[in-house]
Order: C-alpha cells, then structure tokens, then sequence
C-alpha cells in the first residue's frame, strides 16, 4: 500500500535526502515516515472495522510528507524547538513541489501533526490519524533507543 500510494513521494529527491537525515536520535526522516505510513494504515484498519471510513491513501502520502520540512535541520533550525514549531509548515512547502496535485485537506493534515505541541490543531479524521500514527512512530524510536538497541 505504501509503495502504491506514495511511489512518486518515496522516488523524489527529497526523500531520498531524507534518508540521510537522523531523526529521533538513530533512525532518518524517511525511516520515520515509512514508519508513521504503517502506524497508519493500521490505524485506519481499526477504524474501518469500527465502522469509520479514513482516506488511506491521504493517510499514507501525508505520512511520507509530514517530516520533509526537517531536511537539513542544522541549517534551516537554531534549535530542536524551533524546528519542532517552523517544519510542519516547511513539510507542507515541500509537499507542494514533490505533488503538484496535493489539495489543501492533506496540506492541513501535515500542519497539524505536531498537535499538540502545535496551535494547529487536527481538522479531519485523516490529519487525526496522521498526527497519531507519527506519535506512535515517534515512541517505537525512541523506545528502541531505550532498550540500548541503538
């Protein structure tokens, strides 16, 4: 499903560089997005069987958007918090070069995933499940580094 849903996201030159950028301590941006992809395409699996239906095909290319904006951080950032505040709005920057065609439902679902250490606070059931799958994600890394498995 990821590779079918994101094949033009995860072919780009932004991905690619994304899969050098260290995120979370001992994983990469790209690492973490594919991640947060599968948190949430399981996410959206519970949902359904619940009886709510969730665009996963969003669900997964703003998964593989949301953390772009993260990209050279050392660059772009002063520090961890500002980078934590300003890459969800450069995310979304990004994802309008990678996909010409992405509306503004998903571009507002990529704003908000850091809700809520961010104002911008989830608007749909898909930016809701990206924001939570990237939660999940980003505890599996940091819990592995926990275990010293570094």
């Amino acid at each position: 499903m990821i590779r079918k849903y994101g094949r033009d996201i995860l072919a780009s030159d932004k991905f690619r560089q994304a899969r050098g950028q260290i995120h979370h301590y001992r994983t990469s941006v790209a690492s973490h997005s594919i991640k947060t992809a599968i948190s949430g395409l399981k996410l959206c699996s519970i949902l359904r069987r619940m009886g709510i239906s969730v665009d996963a095909r969003m669900v997964v290319r703003t998964a593989l958007l949301h953390d772009l904006g993260m990209v050279g951080r050392s660059d772009l950032y002063r520090n961890n918090y500002e980078c934590c505040m300003k890459h969800p709005g450069n995310s979304a920057s990004i994802s309008r070069q990678i996909c010409s065609e992405i509306d503004e439902k998903s571009l507002a679902a990529i704003e908000s995933h850091m809700w809520p250490l961010s104002v911008h606070m989830p608007g749909s059931k898909e930016a809701f499940v990206l924001c939570m799958a990237d939660k999940i994600a980003s505890v599996k890394d940091l819990i592995y580094i926990k275990r010293g498995k570094r």
